[in-house]
């Protein structure tokens, strides 16, 4: 009886935990976000990596500015739905609030990490894919952010150019460190007017894999 109780309990915190990961979307429009918020709790354990959506000051208290989550702004203390539009350049875009979020390593070996920006396959009744005609105007920005929100060591990409979707390959993390990453999610200024009934709908995927060298 012990042994099958801990086994429902090991089986309900496992879809738990998928149910998190899963709601941990956000989306970018030409005029609106689509959002679902996991409310105050934005830590998950994903295998050997804790993950932290910093929306509040849990991840480092030197940062100069908390990444929102993404497509949210805060008035009179609560969320709502923000507005987007194309930045006339690189440097406009991220010098915008980022979103930023905290891997930690809590296993035992050092492990390289991989993060990818999945587009999710199923999209809400009447959101069309921006991807289908626009996935090159999307363009992603990201920065290693560990000691402050880092605006001069920007990669930028291209959605529509990523290989397998992957953002950032291969980051060594050794046994017990952590790194705080800053993301920019935005859109081109020569992004067609058509684009503007069309949305994108992705999610954060972290993997890390041990490689010994």
């Amino acid at each position: 009886m012990y042994i099958d109780r801990q086994i429902k309990k090991e089986i309900v915190t496992i879809i738990v935990l998928v149910l998190i990961v899963l709601m941990l979307f956000f989306g970018v429009s030409y005029a609106y976000f689509i959002v679902i918020d996991t409310g105050e709790n934005n830590r998950v354990n994903i295998g050997d990596l804790e993950v932290t959506f910093c929306d509040t000051e849990v991840c480092k208290k030197e940062f100069e500015s908390f990444g929102q989550i993404i497509g949210t702004k805060i008035v009179d203390g609560k969320k709502v739905i923000d507005g987007i539009y194309p930045y006339s350049s690189d440097i406009e875009a991220i010098s915008e609030t980022p979103y930023i979020f905290n891997i930690k390593n809590t296993g035992s070996l050092k492990s390289y990490l991989t993060i990818k920006l999945n587009e999710e396959e199923d999209y809400p009744d009447g959101y069309e894919k921006l991807t289908n005609k626009y996935s090159n105007y999307i363009n992603i920005a990201i920065s290693n952010c560990n000691n402050k929100v880092n605006r001069e060591n920007v990669s930028v990409m291209k959605y529509g150019l990523l290989k397998d979707n992957i953002i950032l390959k291969d980051e060594l993390l050794m046994s017990g460190e952590d790194k705080t990453y800053c993301l920019w999610t935005y859109l081109s200024n020569d992004t067609p007017n058509e684009a503007q009934s069309t949305y994108f709908i992705a999610n954060l995927d972290f993997s890390a894999e041990y490689k010994p060298k």
